[in-house]
């Protein structure tokens, strides 16, 4: 955990791990030189930034956001610290937090009322061209045996947000958190959310990085963001079923939850850029394949936006039909590219008869002739497809 030598290393993946789901206007990157009110409960949190299962990590020297953006920002611009709220104000919940920690307190709450700290940000923001709150959960909420009801962000964050929207500068939602949560609020009241999860000793220096654009963040959702928890469990690879909903159709005698838009909030392999990038439509080498084949399906992928940046180019395989139920996608394979602002790049990938086995009522790993729609996207729900037969 002491180890100078790995904190490179440390700062490196938590860059690359981190997921950007939202950037409207550009809110994102930060400029070095603005005065930035930095608020919320995971803003100074060296306990929570490790993670749940940090094992020898020590908290004296894990790096917090405030730190973070404190070293990157120096004498150019300014930071306003301001707490806001505590993680939650569930009593029950604290207790059960700390019960966790045989060593220290894990956490600590501010004395003071709840009034008090959300005014205290709120007059931080009124004094800053730009806010960025870190909210979500503590560590120990995303700890093992530590299931929620809920997937909601704690009610005492999500009133210092709502406070924070009205002051009507813009919003950057620093999400820490160790599972997927519910912000359908939030994803509304905010100009940009930031996905960082548990980022480790170096998170800190990592967030800063990404928040000011000295790394363009390139990560890719590994699970999907539900709605509400109602939808759960919800996942990409779900098995095909008798009365789909398809969005734009009547949703009687369907799939489909009708208080709700159906479908996830951010779908599994989602994730933005500082540049964006822009897919050509797919071709198929042959729309056969016989059983010691080879199909080649290739994009052309561009960066149509202004910075150098890399994504995570995804090719996803469903099996029509079959003698048992199929997923309705699979993610078969990826690759990620860096490709300079203006750039183009063909992308390849190889189908065989081994990408489309699964194992049959017979428990014998094969695959069955008929039609495979191929699908290639920077996301599982944003796709080009095309269709071929296996022989």
């Amino acid at each position: 955990a002491e180890s100078r030598l790995h904190r490179a290393d440390a700062r490196d993946v938590a860059r690359r791990s981190q997921v950007l789901l939202k950037n409207q206007n550009n809110t994102l990157p930060l400029k070095k030189d603005a005065t930035i009110a930095l608020v919320g409960p995971l803003a100074k949190a060296p306990i929570d930034m490790m993670g749940s299962w940090a094992a020898a990590g020590k908290p004296a020297q894990s790096v917090t956001l405030l730190d973070g953006m404190n070293a990157v920002i120096g004498d150019k611009g300014k930071v306003i610290y301001a707490r806001g709220a505590n993680i939650t104000n569930d009593k029950k919940v604290v207790d059960y937090l700390n019960f966790l920690n045989f060593d220290a307190p894990e956490v600590v709450d501010d004395p003071r009322s709840s009034q008090d700290m959300i005014d205290e940000a709120v007059k931080a923001a009124k004094g800053a061209d730009v806010v960025v709150a870190a909210v979500g959960e503590s560590r120990g909420m995303s700890h093992e045996s530590s299931s929620r009801t809920d997937l909601n962000i704690p009610q005492s964050q999500r009133d210092l947000i709502k406070a924070l929207k009205a002051t009507g500068k813009p919003l950057v939602l620093v999400l820490m958190n160790g599972r997927p949560l519910s912000i359908v609020e939030e994803n509304e009241q905010a100009d940009a959310i930031l996905e960082t999860w548990f980022a480790g000793t170096e998170g800190g220096n990592a967030i800063a990085d990404v928040l000011f654009g000295d790394y363009n963040p390139s990560g890719k959702l590994p699970i999907t963001f539900p709605r509400s928890v109602g939808q759960i469990p919800t996942y990409y690879n779900h098995l095909s079923i008798g009365r789909p909903f398809t969005p734009g159709k009547p949703g009687n005698y369907t799939s489909q939850y009708f208080d709700d838009t159906t479908g996830p909030l951010f779908p599994f392999g989602y994730g933005l850029s500082y540049t964006s990038f822009s897919l050509s439509d797919m071709a198929l080498s042959s729309t056969t394949l016989n059983k010691t084949g080879k199909l080649d399906a290739t994009v052309v992928v561009k960066n149509t936006g202004k910075v150098d940046g890399e994504t995570v180019v995804q090719l996803y395989i469903q099996d029509v039909a079959g003698s048992m139920i199929r997923p309705v996608k699979e993610l078969k394979n990826f690759q990620k590219i860096m490709l300079k602002a203006g750039e183009e790049r063909a992308v390849h990938f190889t189908i065989t008869e081994e990408d489309l086995k699964f194992y049959n009522t017979q428990l014998k790993f094969a695959a069955e002739p008929g039609e495979f729609n191929v699908q290639i996207g920077l996301d599982s729900q944003d796709v080009k497809q095309q269709s071929f037969e296996l022989l």
